[in-house]
């Protein structure tokens, strides 16, 4: 009776171990094929932007004030950002925004879902509190962005930005404005989130374990010699 006890305790503990080993590793896999696919989304994401930036000259927006969003100005930029915007199926939005170093502060200077969606769309000197606000200030010197998908009174979203310099045909290296990109958070999410195969292929590697181990202990036991 000892010796069976033994040998049970020693299937169950096995089965235990062997179901740790397979789920930490499972979960690795996992783990590491969606931050691979994050950080495949994000460099994307900041190509994207750094090279529509360079498609705006600082002059094409020099001078805009509130109130001139119906202005042949205005709406020529948010023209072109919705034409750049438009070769790209999965990006919801392009704007400019300009920042303020001494209090830490952004504010839209074109948006263009406007004049398309005015009730949807930011509005001259409207201030940005994006909650990746850093981001902003961080790409006045390279293409950046979003950490995680965040949520603001506009949606969910992922975001990217680029500096726009003061002066595309003769850069002086300052950045004069930023340019913003936003993807849906549901589309990013779903695009960085698979490999359910790993998962699968876990789930099975246990069962096909957990099975031998059953078998094996059966027959283990049928082996048992009989005391008479």
């Amino acid at each position: 009776m000892a010796e069976t006890c033994s040998r049970s305790t020693k299937l169950i503990v096995t089965a235990l171990v062997a179901v740790v080993i397979i789920s930490a590793l499972t979960a690795f896999a996992y783990t590491s094929s969606n931050a691979a696919l994050r950080s495949t989304a994000q460099e994307g994401l900041k190509s994207t932007v750094g090279v529509m930036a360079t498609g705006i000259n600082a002059s094409e927006i020099q001078g805009l004030q509130p109130g001139d969003e119906n202005t042949p100005q205005y709406l020529a930029v948010a023209a072109k950002l919705r034409t750049m915007r438009s070769m790209n199926d999965h990006l919801l939005n392009a704007y400019i925004v300009r920042v303020n170093t001494t209090d830490m502060s952004a504010s839209f200077l074109v948006d263009d879902l406007y004049p398309l969606d005015p009730s949807g769309s930011a509005r001259i000197g409207q201030a940005d509190n994006s909650p990746d606000k850093m981001e902003i200030f961080a790409a006045l010197s390279g293409p950046t962005a979003s950490p995680v998908p965040y949520t603001d009174s506009w949606g969910s979203f992922m975001s990217a930005y680029a500096p726009i310099d003061d002066s595309a045909a003769d850069s002086s290296g300052n950045t004069y404005a930023i340019l913003g990109l936003d993807v849906a958070a549901n589309d990013y999410i779903a695009s960085t989130t698979t490999g359910g195969w790993i998962i699968v292929t876990g789930i099975v590697s246990i069962i096909i374990v957990l099975s031998a181990l059953y078998v094996f202990g059966r027959k283990s036991g049928d082996d048992t010699p009989k005391v008479p």
